[in-house]
């Protein structure tokens, strides 16, 4: 019974094991075993594996950035393999990552696939590669970007049978060598300090509008020979010091010690934290340039107990005093000026159509008859160095009351400021400017002139609220004749800038704000100008800016870091010409800059002949015909334009401005055809003279007369020369007569050309009137006027005109009639 139950079991053993093997699989003949082809279950399949290599482990520091390049000394090649069975297995999905060591570089396809590239064709780093439908092999590259260190890269890929992830790691090296008994040895100091100021320490933040430090906080790195810094070893491992040929006022380090102590003076020691040591330079109580040394030891990386080998490195800090003492203007300049555009048509709505009446008109391009002129100065404090950013400048501007008598703008020229003189004396350190009575008339009947006074006083209209302009000279008395007989003096400008009048008594002034105090009393001698509303231009303290990151707004004018402020101003185009002067002040009006000059269009000018208009070329030019041995008195009539302004947007200047007030220049050029005539006469007859004379010299008696046959008549000495020397000879004789006939004819003329007036200048709408004088011009001659401005205020074209008799005609080329 027992034996028939144990067969039963085996039985119902094999019959369970048969159904498990069918719900799990299928037997596979041949294989002899069971087999999962669907999904889950029991298989009997070996696992995946992957394999990662590269054909160089080991990589030099790319300190000089060398590009990615296959087989180069910084790029490698990695190799990752996935098998089966010890067979190549397809994997899906590969993938490639840097684990550590991300600073050490990065990987790269260098397939060629654009995808992987950039715009420019270069290959794109990565920090992951992943390679899709696999053959079980791919490669990539790693290429060195950072110092020495390790990296480790990780290559997997996911089983698709079992979802189960296979790795392997590899470790790349990147190193130039080993490391020595004391670990890495110093090879370079370097400092790392921001662009900020320093300024002494007794004029300290608080004093001026803008924040200023007495002190200045930096970082120095000892880094090893493949510019890795350092980790501290026991001791300091740099000595700072302050060289000796600082401004000595006091200037000293701070800093912390290897022992936790704090360290102060002129030379501190200290250990770097983290690789960098925190060092502060303080300044002391005179400007100048301060110069820190830095020092590790190679020798052992300690220099508490002593300096073996010294690793330096040197830094310079400026230190300023943070005091604006003097303004300059940059300029003028032609190519500062813009024309401004006003959109307001493209914004204004007709009530009943509620659309703009301007639709299909260039609204964006309308040009509103306003300049803009940009203005620059330069600030400096007293040692030359720029003061601190953020300093604000104001900005003032006068343009009249202009005189009526003496260069009266337009129609005279730009025009010269009523209230002036160069006698103003202004009381140091106090409210009242002098100014003597005018001794002499200007112009006969300067006393009906409305803004002087019958006594002289040349403050009749500096009523409060206009401004007082002062320009210092640095030189006095320049011209000792023409003002006392001291002699000339050179001086700071200590009175530059303006003043607001507060009021007037007689030839007093009154200001809002006291004169500077200098050393000495400058006297009567500073050029002063009143300037009164209404003025026809202004100037901005304000600037209108866009920042990324408040967006629009209004900023006050102030320094940059360079020590430069700009600004800009406006100005119709009807007053371009027009003198004016800009004030630029800082400190309180204790520091300013007066440029003075006139209102400039746009840059190259046009100079275009009026009148005549007979005889007008197309390029602009001119041409008057005369007959031959007369003269002419021509009146012209000249209109200078400025560069022009497009206001239809075609690219194309249409709206010019005219300019009075500048010089116009004028060449003139005389063609006298005999006069050159007889001059190629009387060469050609020096040249035949020096033939003929060479010839005689060098072949002397060839014509002589000699009897070589008895029974024949005497014959020339040399026949063949001879007859050489006789057509030399005629030659001679022909040029004579020509020279003498060309002389004749041109000595019958005496042609003269000149402009009236001599100097020219612009007037009132651009006009320059002139008359050309020609005399005694031959046939065929001419006489070329060139007229130009002379820069650089306004560089305009040469305009021609020419003055001629009747040209003798061309013959027809190639002989023909």
């Amino acid at each position: 019974m027992r034996s028939l139950m144990g067969r039963l079991k085996g039985v119902f053993g094999l019959l369970l094991l048969t159904l498990l093997a069918v719900s799990w699989g299928m037997v596979d003949a041949n294989a002899g075993f069971f087999s999962n082809r669907g999904g889950g279950g029991f298989t009997a399949r070996a696992p995946m594996t992957i394999e990662i290599s590269a054909d160089k482990t080991t990589l030099p520091p790319n300190i000089l950035n060398g590009p990615v390049r296959i087989g180069g000394p910084y790029t490698n090649t990695i190799t990752v393999q996935v098998k089966q069975n010890g067979r190549m297995f397809p994997a899906p999905s590969v993938s490639i990552d840097i684990v550590t060591g991300l600073s050490g570089g990065a990987l790269f396809f260098l397939d060629g696939n654009p995808d992987n590239e950039d715009d420019d064709g270069n290959p794109l780093a990565f920090r992951r590669l992943v390679f899709e439908d696999t053959t079980g092999v791919v490669t990539g590259h790693f290429h060195v970007f950072g110092a020495p260190g390790t990296v480790v890269l990780r290559a997997s890929a996911a089983d698709p049978q079992t979802g189960q992830t296979a790795s392997a790691d590899l470790v790349l090296t990147i190193s130039g060598g080993g490391v020595g008994e004391f670990g890495p040895r110093p090879a370079m100091v370097n400092f790392v300090m921001d662009p900020t100021p320093v300024y002494i320490r007794t004029n300290p933040d608080g004093t001026t509008p803008v924040p200023q430090r007495n002190f200045k906080v930096f970082q120095i790195f000892v880094l090893d020979d493949f510019g890795q810094p350092i980790d501290a070893g026991a001791g300091n491992m740099l000595r700072i010091e302050l060289l000796p040929n600082r401004p000595n006022g006091g200037e000293w380090l701070s800093a912390i010690d290897a022992n936790g102590n704090a360290q102060q003076g002129t030379s501190i020691v200290t250990k770097p934290i983290g690789g960098a040591a925190t060092v502060v330079l303080h300044s002391g109580t005179v400007p100048g340039t301060v110069m820190i040394a830095a020092t590790a030891d190679r020798a052992d990386n300690n220099v508490d107990n002593g300096i073996e080998f010294p690793i330096t490195n040197y830094a310079t800090v400026s230190i300023g005093t943070g005091e604006l003492t003097s303004l300059t203007f940059a300029g003028p300049f032609m190519d500062a000026v813009r024309a401004r555009r006003n959109a307001l048509g493209a914004q204004l709505i007709d009530p009943a159509t509620l659309e703009s009446p301007f639709l299909g008109a260039p609204t964006g391009a309308l040009w509103n008859g306003i300049f803009t002129r940009f203005l620059s100065v330069i600030a400096s404090d007293p040692y030359g160095n720029p003061p601190p950013a953020g300093t604000p400048i104001t900005f003032r501007l006068i343009d009249g009351p202009l005189d009526m008598l003496a260069n009266r703008y337009p129609d005279q020229g730009h025009g010269q400021f009523a209230i002036t003189g160069f006698n103003g004396d202004p009381q140091e350190g106090s409210f009242e400017f002098f100014a003597p009575n005018r001794q002499a008339l200007r112009v006969l009947g300067d006393t009906l002139n409305p803004f002087v006074v019958p006594n002289g006083v040349s403050f009749a209209l500096a009523n409060p609220g206009c401004l007082l302009v002062l320009q210092d000279p640095e030189i006095i008395n320049p011209n000792p004749s023409t003002i006392n007989s001291l002699p000339s003096e050179g001086r700071p400008e200590y009175h530059v800038g303006s003043r607001i009048i507060t009021g007037r008594m007689g030839n007093m002034l009154l200001v809002n704000a006291p004169f500077n105090q200098t050393q000495q009393n400058v006297g009567a001698n500073v050029w002063y100008t009143v300037g009164c509303p209404p003025h026809k231009g202004n100037v901005m303290n304000f600037n209108q800016i866009i920042s990324p990151v408040f967006g629009a707004g209004e900023v006050i004018v102030t320094t940059d870091a360079s020590g430069i402020a700009s600004t800009v101003m406006n100005y119709p185009a009807s007053q371009v010409g027009r003198r004016f002067m800009v004030v630029a002040e800082s400190v309180g009006g204790k520091v300013g800059a007066v440029m003075t000059h006139w209102y400039l269009g746009i840059p190259n000018g046009n100079l275009i002949l009026v009148q005549p208009a007979a005889g007008l070329q197309e390029d602009g030019s001119a041409v008057v015909v005369i007959p031959p041995g007369t003269g002419i008195n021509q009146p012209i009539t000249l209109q200078l334009f400025d560069g022009g302004v497009d206001t239809d947007g075609d690219g194309i200047p249409d709206a010019f401005t005219p300019v009075p007030g500048v010089p116009i220049t004028v060449e003139v050029v005389i063609n006298d055809p005999t006069e050159s005539a007889a001059i190629v006469a009387e060469q050609n007859l020096a040249v035949a003279r020096v033939v003929f004379e060479a010839f005689e010299q060098a072949n002397p008696g060839v014509c002589d007369l000699v009897l070589t046959d008895p029974a024949a008549a005497p014959a020339p000495r040399d026949p063949e020369r001879c007859g050489q020397r006789q057509a030399l000879a005629a030659a001679v004789d022909q040029a004579t007569t020509a020279a003498v006939a060309a002389r004749t004819i041109a000595n019958l003329y005496n042609p003269t050309a000149k402009v009236v007036p001599a100097t020219l200048t612009s007037v009132g709408g651009g006009f320059v009137n002139a008359v050309l004088e020609v005399n005694d011009l031959p046939l065929g001659g001419s006489v070329d006027f060139l007229f130009s401005t002379i820069g650089p205020d306004v560089s305009s074209n040469r305009l021609r005109i020419t003055v001629q008799t009747p040209q003798p005609e061309e013959p027809p080329p190639n002989g023909d009639e």
